[in-house]
Order: C-alpha cells, then sequence, then structure tokens
C-alpha cells in the first residue's frame, strides 16, 4: 500500500501498525521535496496518532482513580486530556455534580476550577474559586486558580499578585512561577519575564535540579533574544 492508503486505514481502523509504515514513507518522501498536501496528510497522521495517544493516557488516568479515588493528580490530568480533545463537557458536568454533593469539599472546589478553566469559563472558575477561598483562605492551588483566572479576564497585576502569594506560602511549588513568566510575556513585560525564568532557575539548580533547569534556560535565552532585537529596533522592552 502507498502512504496515502495508509493514512485512509489508519484514520478509519487506528491500527498502529499502518501509522507505523505509513510515517517514514511521508518522511522520506517530504525530505525529498516539499509538498503542500503531502505536509497536510503528514500533519494529520501524527495529529490522529497524537489523539489516540491522549486517548490511551486518558485510560490510564480513569484506571488510576478507580484504583485510588484520592490521587489528586489523576483527576487534574484527566481533565487535562479531556480538554485536548475539546472533550471538557464531560469533566465540567461531572465535578459540578461532586461540589453540589459536597459543597464543603475544598478539593471539590479545586477540581471543579480547573475544569472550568480547561473549558474556558473563566468567570465561573473565578467564582467557584472565590467560594473555595472563603473555606481555605490560603490554599494554594485555588490561588493559582484564581491567578489563572483573572489573567484570562483581563487583570493580569491581580493575577500576578495571587500566584507571588501562592509561592510565599508554598516556596517548594513553583508553578505560579511559570504562570507568571507566561503572562508577563503576554502582557510584552520581557524584561519582567526574563527575570521570572532567571528565578525559576535559580529556584532549580539550588535544588540540584539540573535536568529541570533545562528548558527555563532555553526560554530565558529566547526571551532574552526578544529584548535585544526589540532593543535593536529602537523598541525596547517593557518593563
Amino acid at each position: 500500500m502507498d502512504k496515502r492508503e495508509l493514512l485512509d486505514r489508519y484514520l478509519n481502523l487506528g491500527d498502529e501498525s499502518d501509522y507505523a509504515e505509513a510515517k517514514p514513507l511521508y518522511e522520506q518522501t517530504l525530505a525529498e521535496r516539499a509538498d503542500a498536501r503531502l505536509l497536510v496528510d503528514y500533519g494529520y497522521l501524527l495529529y490522529a496518532h497524537a489523539r489516540n495517544e491522549i486517548r490511551r493516557a486518558l485510560e490510564q488516568y480513569e484506571r488510576a482513580i478507580e484504583v485510588d479515588p484520592d490521587y489528586d493528580k489523576a483527576h487534574y490530568h484527566l481533565i487535562g486530556a479531556r480538554a485536548a480533545l475539546h472533550e471538557s463537557e464531560g469533566p465540567v458536568a461531572s465535578y459540578e455534580q461532586r461540589l453540589a454533593e459536597n459543597p464543603g469539599s475544598v478539593r471539590e472546589h479545586r477540581f471543579l476550577a480547573h475544569a472550568y478553566l480547561h473549558a474556558g469559563a473563566y468567570e465561573k472558575a473565578h467564582r467557584v474559586v472565590t467560594a473555595g477561598l472563603e473555606l481555605a483562605p490560603d490554599d494554594v492551588v485555588l490561588l493559582w486558580a484564581r491567578g489563572e483566572a483573572k489573567a484570562w479576564l483581563g487583570d493580569p497585576d491581580g493575577a500576578l499578585a495571587d500566584w507571588r502569594h501562592a509561592v510565599q506560602l508554598d516556596p517548594e511549588d513553583i508553578g505560579a512561577m511559570y504562570s507568571s513568566a507566561f503572562l508577563l510575556e503576554r502582557e510584552g513585560r520581557l524584561a519582567e519575564a526574563a527575570e521570572t525564568w532567571r528565578e525559576i532557575i535559580d529556584w532549580s539548580e539550588a535544588r540540584r535540579l539540573t535536568l529541570e533547569a533545562v528548558w527555563p534556560k532555553q526560554e530565558l535565552h529566547r526571551v532574552s533574544a526578544a529584548i535585544d532585537d526589540a532593543q535593536v529596533r529602537g523598541i525596547g522592552p517593557s518593563t
């Protein structure tokens, strides 16, 4: 079979052997010549494979929840995987029901806030987080979620303040610092973004987390290059 036939088979049957056979054929042809149709077909092959892999990941998260319903990370990963497949409605409905059945649970507020954030329902996420923080004002997960909601609702300074507070409460969890770096860059505040990446690198290296520091260093290099480019063009980085 040629590569197009293999692609059609994979899209309709999902047999991984068809994917494994088609992939090198597309790569070989594209190495010889660039063709828009071939590039789209190859991209579609990769996209379909990625979706299939995400569905396999979902099965593992669902099994993990069955094995240990109290393992929170499985819930968060399940929410994210469903969102990647544009299937956020299921987790939203599920965690809405869970919270309705247990309105005093901070944990259920966290889950539903994450489900809303992944669904792009930022105002609902903000309301759920606000209610959760009334139960636990210094909950780091909820503070991060409120910052995320504020960021998408047009309150970058409020988001940054929540994320700073979250890191102050738990200095060993710097997920909020990554969120801050990305938001600062989106806001065009490149110098502040670069400084945040430096803080992340320093945090990692202080704990001998060499591998974890690799990507932040790459991000710092990229943002620093953007600052240099802006200075060359006479724009100047925003601080």
